[in-house]
């Protein structure tokens, strides 16, 4: 091979080499911009829930959601919903907060991860106890129609004090 070739097919693998790297530039900066939207989407929930914004937070969920926690799981939006409604009525003063640790983005960048601890707190109506229950939880986000819900939600109680330990 001449000079006269190999300075073309170095520049050609130059070019090449830039190309990749502004690409890989702007995977990287899409990702982040991703990772970003899904921990302001998570912070929903703790505002939402905690102001009894049912629009804001009804809107995190995905029409296919599955809510599982340690007394069951509830395997539809309107399920969800409904269970949701269920402990704003029987917990009046209830506060659920999430603790973001972890969020991972599948390379396919439709579905996400996001792992964490959870607390919920109230006071029993009719004896008026305190309860507090903290453990960890994790969240699947699905990606489509331009906007990240939650597609699967699990919520694993570790400690418990008070009378009502399931939540």
């Amino acid at each position: 091979m001449g000079l006269s070739t190999f300075l073309p097919l170095r520049r050609l693998l130059g070019v090449a080499s830039l190309l990749l790297v502004s690409q890989l530039s702007f995977g990287q900066i899409l990702k982040q911009k991703h990772l970003e939207l899904i921990k302001t989407r998570s912070e929903t929930w703790n505002r939402a829930f905690n102001s009894r914004d049912t629009t804001a937070f009804y809107g995190l969920f995905n029409p296919g959601i599955v809510v599982s926690t340690a007394s069951g799981s509830r395997s539809s939006e309107a399920a969800a919903r409904q269970w949701f409604r269920s402990r704003f009525r029987q917990r009046p003063d209830v506060t659920w907060m999430n603790r973001t640790m972890n969020v991972e983005l599948s390379d396919q960048g439709q579905l996400a991860y996001e792992t964490g601890e959870w607390a919920q707190a109230w006071t029993d109506t009719q004896d008026k106890t305190k309860n507090r229950i903290i453990g960890k939880y994790w969240l699947m986000w699905k990606f489509e129609n331009n906007a990240w819900t939650i597609l699967s939600a699990t919520y694993t109680p570790l400690s418990c004090a008070g009378r009502s330990c399931l939540d």
